[in-house]
């Protein structure tokens, strides 16, 4: 059989593309070192390898919303403080609140918020807290408010509400009002100018804010007696009890060391 000889050029140019592919390969294998041990080392100092999911709803101010690409206020700026006391970073999932409570119930996150009190939700989630008062107030147009003492001078007022939203007790139970359910909490609002119901139910600092958002303040009155004084707590899934634990742990710290009391301060000066 014949020999096959290989040209000296090629062969010259074969070594050549050989060794600057060794040479890029090496440099490459250098950056990458260098970028994990920069990496490492930036998180040590404040970031995480461990992330916790939080649910809650999309748009519920001053307590929960999106500005400027990053989720605030005073519930999520809590949650946050408490994360971070334990070197966990959140990650948010701004959802309607039917859609929090179907992402707890089904144990896809790690935290929600915020909920008020019940029978029914201390049995189904771990709840921590309460981390504030909210004040649940009813609101009507201007003119049209009612004398309201009891729930029984709400019959015959179509009100609204937000659906999968506990406000009181005996609210919540009352088979003779007529309760218009809304998906998200500025839906429910904005129904009360277009006459779709006569009253709305719902956080006092939320729905004022709403009114003042859309230049409304003036159009709107809150009835004089709140529907209830609710404390609100931060729910978890009872499947992931070593992480409630915890998490209540780093929360009472906060509490006992004024961390929690100062976040809702600033909100409200």
């Amino acid at each position: 059989m014949g020999v096959v000889r290989t040209q000296p050029g090629a062969a010259t140019a074969v070594r050549r593309v050989g060794a600057r592919l060794f040479f890029v390969a090496a440099l490459v294998a250098v950056v990458v070192s260098l970028s994990v041990v920069a990496a490492h080392a930036e998180g040590e100092k404040t970031d995480s390898s461990e992330f916790w999911t939080v649910a809650s709803e999309d748009h519920f101010p001053p307590y929960n919303f999106t500005s400027k690409g990053q989720r605030t206020g005073i519930d999520t700026l809590i949650v946050n403080a408490v994360l971070k006391e334990l070197g966990v970073s959140p990650v948010h999932k701004a959802v309607s609140w039917p859609e929090v409570v179907k992402l707890i119930d089904s144990n896809q996150v790690d935290i929600a918020f915020q909920f008020v009190g019940s029978e029914d939700r201390f049995k189904r989630y771990i709840m921590i807290g309460p981390f504030r008062v909210g004040t649940t107030v009813i609101m009507m147009n201007k003119g049209k408010a009612v004398p309201f003492k009891t729930i029984a001078d709400l019959v015959g007022l179509r009100i609204g509400v937000v659906k999968g939203f506990n406000y009181a007790p005996e609210f919540d139970s009352a088979t003779n009002l007529i309760k218009f359910p809304a998906g998200g909490s500025l839906t429910n609002f904005r129904r009360l100018f277009l006459d779709i119901v006569d009253a709305i139910v719902g956080d006092r600092k939320t729905l004022e804010y709403f009114a003042e958002q859309d230049g409304a303040l003036d159009k709107v009155e809150v009835l004089e007696k709140p529907l209830i004084l609710a404390p609100r707590y931060i729910a978890m899934p009872r499947q992931r009890a070593a992480k409630a634990e915890r998490f209540r742990a780093a929360f009472e710290r906060l509490k006992a060391n004024g961390t929690i009391d100062r976040i809702i301060a600033d909100w409200q000066e």
